[in-house]
């Protein structure tokens, strides 16, 4: 009994049924936003402020007005 394979109907699937999907969540998909030029800006924002600790730890008078 338990060396019988199961059957089809009884393997365990990742598939949801539509009849079990939520509605309110399929309707509600709102549309995919393009990140790329704030992580550009982020990227760069970070750099700067590497250099920018970099300056102040080796002199601090660097960034003092002329």
């Amino acid at each position: 009994m338990a060396d019988e394979p199961q059957s089809e109907i009884n393997k365990p699937s990742a598939f949801i049924s539509e009849r079990h999907r939520n509605p309110a969540e399929m309707m509600v998909q709102a549309p995919k936003a393009n990140y790329t030029w704030a992580g550009v800006c982020a990227i760069v924002a970070t750099i700067l402020f590497g250099i920018l600790l970099a300056v102040l730890y080796m002199d601090w008078s660097a960034l003092s007005p002329a």
